[in-house]
């Protein structure tokens, strides 16, 4: 038994238990249909950070390189835009409303015809946006960054933090959580951001949940942490490759990626590596 790919894989996207998108370096991008993963062509060697789609046949994705591609159904061809920083995580509310972000600070809209960018107020890294249509989008990232799209604005969230924020997820405009370097979780109320204690200063780099009772982040060193009556609690992973990034469909169905070209699959009691074959 061997792994799909060897190449590091940074980002998941998963619509139904038989459509799952997995992106990674060295132009991998990964697809399973229920039964078989697949390598899918790219046509280059990017470096995957972020995928979103409103459809199996409409999805995206960013690029460190600077680059959006866009996956029909058919195949995957690079987006018509301005010269991009290097692009880190992308998020959207509909087909016509997609967020994407990028280093020094810059975030671009899609409003189903082109991309353009928006004014953030600052030239801080972002790393990961989130939104919710009863809501609105959040985009975080280093030095504590938490950005609110108020209008056509993007408002600054005080908190007294200068945490590197890795992963954003949400279940409501009320039930946000953040998390980052040294251990760092907070929690959004709609109103307030409250810290987590995790009593542990390895760095989480995503969070998802299925439910606001069951939430996952993940992170260096194969660590893999659940909220449990809002305590934070290390589980075991078995492994120790590096994870950075987790989607899933169900409290029964959740796949965590990594270094590597792991990928682990959560069936309800505990996380169990996918092997080719």
């Amino acid at each position: 038994m061997a792994r799909i790919t060897n190449s590091h894989l940074l980002s998941i996207y998963a619509f139904t238990p038989d459509d799952i998108f997995v992106g990674g370096a060295e132009g991998t991008l990964l697809h399973f249909n229920g039964k078989d993963w697949t390598r899918m062509e790219t046509q280059g060697r990017w470096t995957f950070k972020g995928i979103w789609g409103s459809a199996p046949d409409n999805v995206y994705a960013v690029a460190t390189d600077g680059r959006i591609l866009h996956y029909d159904g058919k195949g995957w061809a690079v987006e018509d835009t301005d010269k991009l920083p290097p692009m880190t995580g992308i998020w959207g509310l509909g087909a016509d409303e997609i967020y994407a972000c990028s280093r020094l600070g810059k975030i671009l809209r899609y409003d189903g015809t082109s991309w353009k960018f928006l004014k953030t107020g600052t030239d801080t890294d972002i790393t990961r946006l989130w939104g919710c249509r009863e809501g609105t989008m959040y985009a975080v990232g280093y030095d504590g960054l938490v950005l609110r799209k108020e209008g056509d604005l993007w408002v600054r969230l005080t908190l007294n933090s200068n945490a590197e924020f890795y992963g954003i997820y949400g279940f409501g405009p009320n039930d946000i959580y953040i998390v980052g370097s040294e251990g760092a979780i907070v929690r959004f109320n709609g109103s307030e951001i409250q810290e987590m204690p995790t009593r542990t200063m390895e760095f989480f780099l995503d969070v998802w949940g299925p439910s606001p009772e069951m939430v996952f982040a993940v992170g260096d060193a194969g660590m893999i942490f659940y909220l449990d009556d809002g305590q934070w609690t290390q589980i075991e992973s078995n492994t120790q490759e590096y994870l950075t990034a987790i989607r899933g469909l169900s409290d029964d169905n959740v796949y965590a990626v990594g270094d590597n070209g792991l990928i682990l699959h959560w069936n309800g009691e505990d996380w169990r590596e996918i092997e080719e074959g």
